[in-house]
């Protein structure tokens, strides 16, 4: 319940994220490193489309092709804005999370330890996803708090928004080329196995060194 309720931002709790076990806890960061989710209301269909551009982009060279998604060409400037928009969150998080695990006396973390640094990488990473929820042993009502995870929220939802905009205006400019035998075709289980293996790396590349500081390490410690 806490998983789905995460992903899809409906504001709906059977217990307090904070109480989990430490990897229970982190599958709703998780769901929210990804951000994905159809219907979720931290724009999940439009980071969604982000991914599905990258992973027409990496398909395209795959198979010796000039980069391309539905006839229209992706070049240079659609690229650097899929970059932005998907790049704006591991920048946000994890930046805003080292200042704030090196200067403690910003934070009122409860808990110093592995599990403080999860609760400062959940809060940080639920400001971007618009979501609302937390790790509620974070004294997290302080003017440092409340100005990084405003300006983490604001971020979260107009970068990944506009950037979107701009490259459906540059494609919507471009002629469609014909498709050939050796077109990429988007609508098959291979190109589905393909977006789902982009979403994936790009997750653990961003943010897997955090989550072994964190929850991982806090469940190693109880198992020993």
């Amino acid at each position: 319940w806490g998983s789905w309720t995460t992903q899809t931002s409906n504001g709906s709790v059977n217990g307090m994220h904070d109480s989990f076990n430490p990897i229970g806890g982190m599958i709703p960061m998780i769901d929210m490193f990804i951000n994905v989710t159809f219907g979720g209301i931290g724009v999940g269909l439009i980071g969604y489309l982000l991914f599905l551009l990258l992973a027409a982009f990496l398909g395209s060279l795959m198979i010796g092709r000039a980069p391309e998604i539905a006839g229209k060409a992706l070049e240079t400037r659609e690229m650097k804005l899929v970059c932005i928009a998907l790049l704006t969150q591991p920048l946000l998080i994890l930046g805003f999370s080292a200042i704030t695990v090196a200067f403690p006396t910003l934070t009122g973390n409860s808990n110093p330890g592995f599990h403080g640094i999860s609760q400062v990488i959940y809060e940080y990473t639920s400001a971007f996803a618009n979501n609302g929820s937390g790790f509620e042993g974070l004294g997290d009502n302080t003017v440092w708090w409340n100005v990084t995870c405003a300006v983490n929220l604001a971020l979260g939802r107009f970068i990944p928004i506009l950037a979107p905009l701009a490259i459906a205006a540059s494609l919507a400019a471009k002629r469609s080329a014909p498709e050939g035998r050796g077109s990429l075709s988007i609508d098959t289980p291979t190109f589905g196995l393909m977006t789902l293996a982009v979403i994936v790396m790009f997750t653990l590349l961003s943010f897997m060194p955090v989550l072994i500081l964190g929850p991982i390490a806090e469940a190693l410690a109880l198992m020993s």
